[in-house]
């Protein structure tokens, strides 16, 4: 018999986890044209729901709304949908239960006026950040453990079906001359979707 090996990344939760559906703020300094996160505030870690619905709200859900005139302003994001079309972005979820992390793939057409800076990605424990080095190849990848590598099956990759493991996290990509936009992982292929409707 074969002993099963657990690797040091594999989650340990016994039911899907679970995050608030805010956005992660982002700040901008017009003057100085920087760019902050807002992480946390007055309000602390904690979680509503009950038994297997718990649904962890963490602090920047809950910063004070700016004062109209003060700095830094909070930034509107962009939905993937108002992307211009010399750019593309996708993800793809990989690695079973042992190994999970997601891969943010990107292009921009050759003459366009944009260029990758950041990515973040919002997870069901918090958020994790790369910037696209100079001349980094697309994808960037994000190593998921603990409750963020949850997954129902071990697809390698993973065929986004209809339990979407990752339903609640969300990728940031900001694009110099354009802004930060929000792709929410919640993709359901249309192989799967036709299978439900059997």
């Amino acid at each position: 018999m074969i002993k099963q090996e657990y690797s040091r990344t594999r989650t340990r939760a016994t039911w899907k986890p679970r995050v608030t559906a805010e956005d992660i703020p982002f700040f901008e300094d017009e003057a100085s044209k920087t760019t902050f996160v807002g992480i946390s505030g007055a309000t602390d870690v904690y979680q509503t729901g009950t038994g297997r619905t718990l649904v962890a709200e963490l602090p920047y859900a809950h910063l004070e709304p700016s004062v109209k005139d003060a700095r830094p302003k909070r930034m509107e994001l962009i939905d993937e949908k108002d992307l211009p079309e010399e750019i593309s972005m996708t993800y793809r979820i990989d690695g079973g239960f042992n190994n999970n992390c997601i891969l943010f793939s990107w292009s921009i057409a050759q003459d366009a006026p944009y260029e990758l800076s950041w990515v973040a990605l919002k997870t069901f424990t918090g958020m994790q950040m790369k910037y696209a080095l100079p001349k980094k190849r697309s994808p960037l990848v994000f190593a998921l453990a603990d409750e963020d590598a949850f997954a129902y099956c071990n697809k390698i990759p993973c065929e986004e079906c209809a339990f979407r493991c990752k339903s609640g996290f969300v990728i940031y990509a900001c694009f110099k001359e354009l802004g930060i936009v929000s792709m929410p992982m919640d993709r359901i292929s249309m192989l799967n979707l036709e299978q439900i409707k059997r």
